[in-house]
């Protein structure tokens, strides 16, 4: 075999491994998983220290809406206060509440989201999801 198809041949494999191996860098580093510009804001943002009963929620794009699971709880909707105008869905801890306060440390929070107007329905959702701090 020649040198010319031998260095062509190469020089593609040796691409194509450099492209997947920049792809799996950004691996796990993501908040918004299919979403593109679905989310507009986290509440509180990704990383942020935050006391026992800060407001947790999600605000959205227009035409998006989700639901919310905390620290693997999912938080009931009649729980959740929405603000539909603007694409927003919250959860305060408090007593009588799936969550009555935040447990110090880590939490996990992720958000269901998906679009209604395209047909969508909670089975078709991405997941959203970041952690904060709790003192």
């Amino acid at each position: 075999m020649s040198l010319r198809r031998l260095v062509p041949g190469a020089l593609a494999v040796v691409a194509l491994g450099l492209f997947v191996y920049a792809f799996t860098l950004g691996r796990g580093t993501t908040d918004i998983v299919v979403t593109g510009d679905a989310v507009e804001q986290l509440v509180p943002a990704r990383g942020a220290q935050v006391l026992r009963q800060t407001e947790v929620g999600i605000d959205l794009a227009p035409e998006w809406t989700a639901l919310l699971v905390i620290n693997g709880v999912e938080i009931p909707e009649d729980q959740l206060r929405r603000v539909d105008a603007q694409n927003q869905v919250f959860f305060t801890a408090g007593p009588g509440k799936e969550i009555e306060e935040l447990p110090a440390g880590t939490v996990q929070v992720t958000a269901l989201i998906w679009r209604p107007v395209a047909g969508e329905t909670r089975d078709d959702a991405d997941q959203v999801q970041w952690s904060f701090e709790v003192a």
